[in-house]
Parts: C-alpha cells; structure tokens; sequence
C-alpha cells in the first residue's frame, strides 16, 4: 500500500529572539540583539497509509503541534523529506490543498460575525463547490456530529464551544480532504461531544478511506481512533507502532486488586510480590498477562481473600512510565 504521507529523518530548529530584562539592556538590544536556539524535532520518521489514524503523543514542548506544521506545510523542515500525496507540502500546489485540511483545535477559521452555513457558503466558493451541494454536505455532516440546522444558521460567536468545534470541522470536511491534520480538535469539550467528534471521524475516514494524523491529550482519542501511535519526548521519536505492540513491551502491565487477611498476604507473598493498596485490608500484585492463570491459581488457593478485581494499566499510565524510563 502506497502511503499518503512520509516523513523522514526531518528536524527543525527554531531562532528564538532572548528579550533583555531592564531599560539599558532593551535599548542595547536594539542595535544588537542575541538569539538562541531551540530543536524543536530531530530526526523523526514515520509513514500514514491510506485509511489510517496515526496518533501523535507528547508532553507540552514535546513537537506535536511543529510535526502537524511541518507536515501539513506551514513551515519548512531544515532537513529530512515530507511527502504528502507524493508532494511537497510547503510547496502548497492548488492540487494539494484541494485534497487536504487543517483543523487546530485552539486556531478556528470561523468567522464569529457570520453564521456557519454563511462560511460554508464562503468556502464553497473558494473550493468551486457547488452552493446547493456544499449547504447539502454542511446539513449532513451537521447531523452526523448532532448539531441542529437551527444552530448552523446562528451566529458564531453566540455558539457553544463545542458547537463552534464542530462548525469548523464542518467547514474543514466540506471539499472532502483525503488527508486531514488534527491538532487538539477536542480540547476543553465535554465527553458528549468529544465522542461525537470522534465516531464523525471515524465514520469519515471508513467512507473515504482518508488518512488523517492526530494530536491530543485526551488518551480516549487515542486509544478509541488511532492505529498507530508515534510518541515524542523533547521532539525525539521515544516510540512508533501499534498500541498493543506497545502494552506488550511493558513488564507487569496487569493488576489484581483484593482484600485479604494478613495470614493470606503471607503464604501469596511467597510466590508474589504483595503491595498494599490505599484502603486498609486492600493489597494488590502486579503481573505480566502470561502469569495470569497462575495469580489465579494461587490466590483461589486462599479462603480469606474476597473483592477480587483484575484489571491492565490505562495507556496514559504505560506512556507515563515510558517518559520516566526515557528521563534515567
């Protein structure tokens, strides 16, 4: 399968501008300034195929929101090759906007004195797309992320946050992108319409088999949309695959919580490490899933055991511990 985008060995450097603190030093500023120096990526790699969710992850700082840039052709790479579509994205071509969108969850494209179907109406236009058949896309895809026709006709700025959320992916979907690049596009939404916006691009991506690379925080997102995850810690590739590759690569990524008498926690601890939890008579063990029949075995062994819970580590807490082994 031919992917639709392919970055390789890309870095970029940002020249950032030191602002001196006092008068004096402001005023010589002027006539000299210094500047330092701040990588924000080096040296990353990785392909989108068609028809995949690829998921970009990181700390604040980590390169996130500069990959989605350097990808969807905002800025430049200072080395390495971007290809999307088998174009240059900073070259920017008429072609290649045509077939690709942008939609930064903090950075709307909405006007917040004209209503949605007004811009909707304004980029059918930029896009030559029919009016009836760009009004008739923007009422469905309205349907689909469960905003009311009435809503499409207020104005912006009197819309909900989430509501203006869902008008600007209704405006970035409108010439049916191949390719979409998603930067935080549910920050600061409820749960409703996070999982909203997430069946939507579910939905979109199985009916038109786009490719699209997302950022978030929220591990939902990840976890509920992405086939591949690529994480970044101080803009470095730290790990790049699959999600279930990734739990697999983790020691003792399962836990078995249980209350317990202090003569059971005894005769367990011969055979595993018991830890107590945080309420009283609570222990809990950890294991690899290969052990599990064995944990099983062993504590229905004992009759003073009860409120037995298994359960694996959430992502979130897998992605924390790989940042603490990445910091030693």
């Amino acid at each position: 399968m031919q992917p639709q985008v392919i970055v390789k060995n890309v870095s970029k450097t940002y020249k950032v501008y030191i602002k001196e603190n006092g008068v004096i030093n402001a005023v010589k500023s002027f006539f000299k300034r210094r500047y330092k120096y701040i990588q924000a990526v080096k040296d990353i790699s990785f392909t989108v195929n068609q028809g995949e969710i690829l998921g970009l992850i990181g700390l604040n700082g980590a390169g996130k929101t500069t990959t989605i840039k350097l990808v969807s052709g905002i800025i430049k790479a200072d080395e390495g090759i971007i290809r999307v579509l088998g174009e240059d994205p900073f070259l920017r071509s008429k072609d290649y906007r045509r077939k690709v969108s942008l939609v930064m969850g903090q950075r709307g494209q909405l006007d917040p004195d004209l209503t949605i179907i007004d811009s909707v109406k304004l980029f059918a236009s930029i896009y030559s797309i029919d009016k009836k058949e760009a009004i008739s896309r923007a009422k469905s895809m309205a349907e689909e992320l469960g905003l009311s026709e009435m809503d499409l006709q207020k104005q912006v700025r009197t819309l909900s946050l989430g509501q203006r959320m869902k008008g600007e992916l209704i405006l970035s979907f409108l010439h049916l992108p191949v390719v979409i690049f998603l930067d935080e596009p549910t920050i600061g939404l409820d749960f409703i319409t996070q999982r909203a916006i997430r069946n939507y691009l579910k939905n979109y991506k199985n009916k038109y088999n786009a490719s699209i690379i997302l950022t978030s925080h929220y591990i939902t997102d990840i976890e509920d949309l992405c086939d591949n995850i690529y994480i970044l810690h101080k803009g470095q590739e730290l790990y790049y695959g699959t999600i279930e590759k990734l739990k697999s690569m983790i020691p003792n990524i399962r836990k078995v919580r249980f209350n317990a008498s202090n003569c059971a926690v005894e005769i367990i601890s011969k055979y595993y490490k018991v830890e107590e939890a945080s309420e009283e008579q609570e222990y809990f063990i950890r294991f690899s899933p290969e052990e599990t029949i064995n944990v099983m075995r062993v504590l229905s062994n004992e009759a003073e055991i009860s409120n037995i819970n298994f359960h694996d580590d959430n992502l979130d807490i897998i992605i924390e511990s790989l940042y603490k082994g990445a910091e030693k």
